[in-house]
């Protein structure tokens, strides 16, 4: 049992300004006994250790990047504290040949593997996988089998010498080593010049007297707190390893005198220079986690080839890790396969893949934090146009900001996208949305389009009427407002309907794929009007084929519309969108430029991009 002894050296009623703290290391000798110091706490673990360990690996923190807890790790982390006593996670969790493990701040769990692989070389147990180790002398929870490791004691054995509470410190690792020689405990007799009230903490004997180490009360009553042990300090911290080491670092011009005192489990760190939010020094734990990476860097992660992944959001896909080209930009749940290699770039994993798209293999690098390993079932997956084919993503840049593509491909279940959510200028295509505002208004009205009605649908689509579009737009549908109110029911946005002149209105390429999606799929109007919708989008006059039609495959069957109009600018908007299906293969594409010199310009692009997609998907 530790004993504990509240020495009062000072005033009775303590604050921040009663602390006298040295701006110089303590003299970490062994004091001169004549009787050997017998210690109950195995504070002799690292007496006569000589180690010394430089920092080998380029470490730093992810910065602006947010990592997560890992989903393994999640429960254990938030229901044991985590956020107190691990702080922040600094990498991915990742598999290695003892299991899956994720570092944080001031420490790192890991999850088990049910064969894990201790290797070590024939007669030469130092040899041994540093991961081996900690996993032996690690915390095991015994309700998850999740292993705390004790990465605040491995960089003492190995003598790590990176400094201590801050990167200007004086002290390293090695000193905190030299100072948990048990001859250095103190009795109950001895004061410090640290502070004025402490906390005497009993861990064994010397001539027959009882000796130990001082905890400052600051110190105490940090660890003490429910929040930062919720287990109790001898639990969580354990007992004392050394007396509270002063030193001084500069923060930002300044002086700051600093104390730092070594537990069973971790380290802390005392600035009384910078007060917390209750007005007293901050504590904090030192960052066993970055040091440990910086001194021993990671384990070696092991991942097994041909494994699916998914990404979680925009990401890059690049040729070398961490500071490759860019080869490919991918989204949420577009499928990658991992080929079996890693490898890290300071504080990120990356992973070597493959993507497998329409007549193309491609492989590249991708961070480790941008994938995930669960399934999303039959989600779409999203790319960036370079994903599929890395010739038409240059020759839409090369025409700026003035042309945007969505293409979604139905029996691949993927989106390929270029500025899919830029607005551009509709012109007829806004047909396409007044037709269904108009057959969704009869449907609620429990009726069939009368003649008059379906004359105007008719010439409006597939002839591209203007005056039955306005007859339709201005006198049934409800104008801008009707049109916009329709598409916002069914989960459409994207479209900035003009109230006063409908070819001017905006829309997203994206927001138009989506429509033509929820008419394909059958999510919107009933059979019959679908059927009709379709059937008028598929006789579409010659003259008005331009993009979408004109490059369909031979057999192909095309439900489309074109669009064109001078803007207000008298530069030329012009786009084409359409559902093609051939056989077993179905697309849907919305292709928009604007700001163009001429007509023929837009109708050039139109084809460009739609005949790609055609040799591609079709």
């Amino acid at each position: 049992m530790i004993i504990l002894l509240l020495m009062i050296i000072g005033s009775s009623a303590l604050s921040y300004s009663d602390f006298a703290i040295t701006g110089q290391p303590p003299n970490l000798q062994a004091r001169p006994t004549a009787n050997k110091t017998l210690t109950t706490i195995g504070g002799n673990r690292w007496t006569g250790d000589m180690q010394t360990t430089a920092p080998s690996f380029d470490f730093s923190p992810p910065g602006t990047q947010v990592m997560n807890v890992s989903p393994l790790f999640e429960d254990y982390y938030n229901n044991s504290g985590g956020a107190q006593s691990l702080g922040t996670p600094l990498t991915v969790a990742f598999p290695t040949d003892q299991g899956w493990i994720q570092f944080f701040e001031s420490g790192a769990l890991l999850m088990p593997s049910f064969e894990q692989k201790h290797t070590r070389d024939a007669g030469d147990p130092r040899s041994e996988d540093p991961l081996v180790g900690l996993i032996e002398t690690g915390v095991k929870d015994l309700s998850t089998g999740i292993i705390r490791l004790p990465l605040f004691q491995a960089l003492l054995t190995v003598g790590s010498q990176v400094p201590v509470g801050d990167a200007s410190s004086p002290l390293t690792y090695v000193d905190l080593r030299k100072a948990t020689n048990p001859d250095l405990m103190v009795s109950t007799a001895a004061s410090s010049d640290a502070l004025s009230a402490e906390v005497f903490v009993k861990e064994g004997v010397r001539a027959g007297k009882d000796v130990g180490h001082l905890i400052p009360m600051p110190l105490w009553s940090y660890i003490n707190r429910p929040d930062i042990s919720p287990d109790g300090w001898e639990t969580d911290f354990g007992p004392p390893l050394t007396e509270a080491l002063s030193f001084t670092v500069m923060k930002n011009g300044s002086v700051h005198q600093m104390l730092v005192q070594a537990f069973w489990s971790d380290g802390l760190v005392l600035d009384q220079n910078t007060l917390d939010t209750s007005g007293q020094p901050q504590i904090q734990l030192l960052e066993s986690g970055v040091d440990y990476l910086r001194t021993l860097g990671p384990p070696t992660a092991v991942i097994s080839a041909q494994l699916p992944t998914w990404v979680q959001g925009e990401t890059a896909l690049l040729d070398a890790p961490g500071t490759g080209q860019s080869l490919a930009h991918v989204g949420q749940d577009f499928p990658l396969t991992l080929l079996g290699d890693t490898a890290w770039d300071k504080a990120m994993l990356w992973y070597h893949v493959q993507w497998a798209v329409p007549n193309r293999t491609a492989s590249g690098w991708v961070q480790a934090s941008a994938i995930s390993f669960t399934s999303p079932d039959n989600a779409v997956g999203w790319a960036a146009v370079d994903a599929l084919s890395p010739d038409l993503a240059a020759y839409l840049a090369s025409l700026g900001g003035n042309v945007g593509a969505a293409i979604y491909d139905v029996t691949g279940n993927r989106y390929y996208t270029y500025d899919e959510d830029g607005q551009f200028i509709t012109g007829s295509s806004i047909k396409v949305p007044i037709m269904l505002t108009l057959l969704n208004l009869t449907e609620s009205q429990g009726r069939e389009p009368d003649d008059n009605e379906m004359s105007l649908l008719t010439t409006m689509i597939e002839n591209s009427n203007n005056d039955s579009a306005a007859a339709l737009y201005y006198g049934e549908t409800g104008g801008a407002a009707g049109v916009t109110s329709y598409l916002q029911s069914i989960g459409i946005n994207g479209l900035n309907a003009d109230p006063d002149a409908f070819g001017w209105s905006l829309i997203t390429p994206q927001a138009m794929v989506n429509l033509l999606t929820l008419l394909y799929e059958g999510k919107i109007l009933t059979t019959t009007d679908r059927a009709l919708a379709l059937n008028l989008m598929e006789n579409i006059e010659p003259d008005q084929q331009i993009g979408v039609g004109d490059t369909a495959p031979s057999g192909a069957t095309v439900a489309m519309k074109d669009g064109w109009v001078p803007g207000p600018d008298n530069l030329w908007a012009m786009n084409s969108s359409g559902i093609v299906t051939l056989g077993q293969q179905t697309y849907i594409i919305a292709v928009y430029s604007q700001e163009q010199a001429s007509l023929g310009d837009g109708q050039a692009i139109a084809q460009h991009v739609c005949g790609t997609i055609a040799s591609l998907l079709a």
